[in-house]
């Protein structure tokens, strides 16, 4: 069994490569970055440095590939709003360029598609979020990925390309780049440990839902085989956890108190946002099993080692 993952060299990319490859499958690495050294890597049966919405630059080189997991994306929530023609001409586009080589081909590989359990939804209208639970996105990130699953959806109607998506919430973990403008606990964590103050938008009483990445992986392993008729699956860690409980988390592991810079609230920062996970309970047999306490001593012991 071989399989591709877009996107590989990513924070998330490694977490799902060593879960396929724990799984049995022989996982291939395509990334336009510098792919990661076998050392550090050594889940990944080989790595191709390309464009993966260019299906000819690397098909050949990953002869026979069963599974394709579409992690590949050019843009986090802030910059999509941004430049929504950026995130519409490179993620969008870029993915139906993709999905229209493919139908040129004789196999017809399953796709697992990451998108957001919290974008595609926009304001919860009830809490915990369902898989049934309207898809009103409020930002361009979020219109972006849910266009992507509707095309995924008519590929596999139209074209037998069979997929399943994976709506997941707010992974974290080792590997996470703690400097950019996404993943809370990464950047809260390296700015408390190198004595810098945190950013909290509001009084902190925001609530999401993290999941660890590790966890997240296992995920898309189970979906790799499954053969129910479902084919939207929420990933959370089915809780919520709100910006204030993260920090006194990490004051606990800490053994001190971190500094606050406290910002105005966000109006398009929906005050709760949890994921029902029942459906993948049921259907892909897949629960978290990393309490945040837990992830977060471990996220934090690797970022003890970023500069």
């Amino acid at each position: 069994m071989r399989c591709a993952i877009l996107g590989g060299a990513g924070f998330l990319g490694q977490h799902i490569g060593r879960a396929l490859a724990h799984a049995g499958w022989d996982v291939w690495c395509v990334d336009r970055a510098a792919p990661p050294l076998p050392g550090n890597a050594p889940w990944f049966a080989g790595a191709l440095r390309a464009d993966c919405f260019d299906l000819q630059s690397w098909w050949g080189a990953v002869a026979g590939v069963e599974l394709i997991v579409h992690l590949a994306s050019s843009t986090v929530p802030a910059t999509a709003s941004q430049d929504p023609m950026h995130d519409v001409q490179t993620n969008l586009l870029g993915t139906l360029r993709l999905l229209q080589d493919l139908r040129r081909q004789a196999a017809r590989p399953r796709v697992l598609f990451a998108s957001s359990g919290g974008a595609v939804y926009g304001r919860p209208q009830s809490v915990p979020l369902s898989e049934t639970h309207p898809t009103l996105p409020i930002s361009a990130y979020g219109a972006t990925k849910l266009a992507i699953e509707h095309h995924l959806h008519i590929e596999e109607a139209q074209h037998g390309l069979p997929c399943r998506i994976l709506r997941l919430s707010n992974p974290y973990g080792e590997w996470q780049p703690p400097h950019g403008v996404q993943g809370v606990i990464a950047v809260f964590a390296h700015r408390a440990l190198h004595g810098l103050p945190l950013d909290v938008y509001g009084d902190g009483s925001v609530v999401r839902d993290f999941i660890y990445a590790a966890d997240v992986g296992r995920a898309f392993a189970a979906a790799a085989h499954h053969a129910g008729p479902q084919r939207v699956f929420n990933v959370g860690g089915g809780a919520g956890h709100s910006v204030n409980d993260i920090i006194h988390s990490l004051e606990r592991l800490l053994g001190h108190a971190v500094q606050r810079r406290v910002l105005p609230a966000r109006p398009f920062d929906p005050p709760v946002n949890v994921l029902d996970i029942r459906r993948a309970r049921e259907e892909l047999h897949w629960q978290p099993t990393m309490a945040l306490e837990d992830g977060l001593a471990q996220a934090v012991a690797w970022l003890r080692t970023v500069p």
